[in-house]
């Protein structure tokens, strides 16, 4: 019934949404802030790659914590902690490998990794949630 929200195509969905979301929605509010270009004006691109690795690793996470449940099974809370375990993790990635040489800026990276990666994985509930409503409304009118 609800096939393509378990395996491959879910796997590849997440991390497009992941991609795409950070990409577009986060980069997109940076081009916003910054529309005439005076930090960079590659902000899309600059989100895009920690979404691309978060949604791989929430993907990888998510299938190792949940097991064999599919995306729309899991719970709202659940998604949202393995999406900051996954930010946390990203953000940690952005610290310098010496130890004892956190910046005020790491720690930042850490915090903003860890909100965003939330955000993220919480919309990505949604949106299964949502796909597997309507995958189950149009299966019932067709029955």
């Amino acid at each position: 019934m609800k096939k393509w929200l378990s395996g491959g195509r879910a796997i590849f969905a997440m991390i497009l949404i992941w991609t795409v979301g950070w990409g577009l929605g986060f980069g997109g509010l940076m081009e916003l802030y910054d529309p005439d270009g005076r930090i960079g004006d590659v902000w899309p691109t600059v989100f895009a790659i920690p979404g691309f690795i978060g949604g791989i690793m929430f993907c990888a996470l998510l299938r190792a914590a949940e097991g064999r449940r599919r995306f729309d099974e899991v719970s709202l809370a659940r998604f949202a902690t393995w999406g900051f375990v996954t930010g946390l993790v990203l953000g940690l990635l952005t610290i310098p490998a010496k130890v004892g040489d956190v910046s005020p800026g790491a720690l930042g990276m850490i915090g903003i990794m860890t909100v965003l990666s939330t955000i993220a994985a919480v919309a990505s509930a949604a949106v299964f949630r949502f796909a597997s409503r309507r995958t189950a409304t149009v299966q019932t009118h067709a029955a």
